[in-house]
């Protein structure tokens, strides 16, 4: 499994309209219970892995800390993204699941059942 396994997905997720991105658009999401998986940059703020982490873990959504703001707007077809949030269940699960295979359960925050 490769990095560009899982930012091909994200970017199929964001033409099928089934991801937010954004820091504002995904925590509107999570308030209205659409999100079932945030994906936070390591290159963002501890402020802002702590504010997602703790919205999520008080909903039981799963939050995975991996790539790059960078990567993660390219993937998409954006600009720099600190914060995705994928919005179908089945995406979800199998970006979650490359996710695991590849940074091993250290890196996921919550490892709650989607």
């Amino acid at each position: 499994m490769k990095p560009s396994d899982v930012l091909s997905l994200l970017g199929i997720s964001q033409k099928a309209r089934k991801l937010v991105s954004g820091q504002d658009s995904v925590e509107r999401a999570i308030i209205s219970k659409r999100v079932f998986l945030i994906i936070v940059s390591e290159d963002s703020s501890d402020n802002t892995k702590k504010r997602f982490s703790n919205m999520a873990n008080s909903r039981n959504i799963p939050v995975v800390v991996w790539g790059n703001a960078r990567d993660l707007g390219k993937s998409i077809g954006k600009e720099e993204r600190k914060v995705l949030g994928l919005t179908d269940r089945s995406l979800a699960y199998e970006v979650y699941r490359r996710l695991k295979s590849l940074t091993g359960v250290g890196d996921i925050e919550q490892t709650e059942s989607i």
